[in-house]
């Protein structure tokens, strides 16, 4: 399961798993995960880069070992994990524990309210007629705001809103004699001789 989710997260579909196998056979014994092994082939220990990525030109086994290799400390103890791994039974507890916690619950019955709004949805879904399925939908949606009036007013106006923006936002002039207020200055008659 790990060698297979290293060559499919490492998008090598060309790679003989028996060789990569046998190549990481030692660092999954050590409790290295697929995750810390990825970190490696991108990464020396002190956390440089390796170098370029594999090309298709080479091996996919002979690539792994070689980036491995930096990470084997004195030639024959392995370096510790660029990350903490877990083993494979945590991750199936985990694994399980999410399962349970995201499955699907099994719905409660409705109720009669419920049920009438589930057959109104349904009369509306069959109809064929867009339009008409669009005046339905907005007349709902206009009762239902309606419904949330304080009895005895009225709906706000498109008017009403301009008039609240207006005296929300103050209006940029770019001189006190333009804009959009026209000031009329009073000038004394000149007379022409």
């Amino acid at each position: 399961i790990a060698v297979e989710s290293l060559v499919t997260r490492a998008s090598w579909p060309d790679a003989d798993r028996r060789w990569v196998r046998r190549t990481l056979e030692p660092w999954f014994k050590e409790g290295w995960s697929v995750d810390a092994v990825l970190v490696a082939i991108d990464t020396r220990p002190d956390g440089t880069r390796q170098g370029r990525p594999r090309s298709r030109s080479q091996v996919a086994h002979e690539f792994l070992r070689a980036r491995m290799m930096v990470w084997t400390g004195d030639g024959a103890r392995l370096a510790r994990p660029p990350l903490a791994g877990m083993s494979l039974g945590e991750w199936f507890r985990v694994n399980r524990r999410n399962a349970l916690l995201h499955a699907r619950r099994s719905g409660a019955a409705l109720t009669s309210e419920g049920e009438r709004a589930r057959a109104e949805s349904r009369a509306l879904a069959h109809r064929r007629d867009p339009v008409e399925r669009s005046r339905e939908k907005a007349r709902r949606r206009t009762q239902a705001l309606d419904s949330l009036l304080v009895p005895g007013q009225e709906a706000p106006s498109f008017a009403d809103s301009w008039r609240l923006v207006a005296e929300l936002i103050p209006v940029p002039r770019v001189c006190s004699a333009c804009g959009h207020v026209r000031n009329e200055v009073t000038r004394p008659a000149h007379r022409v001789a």
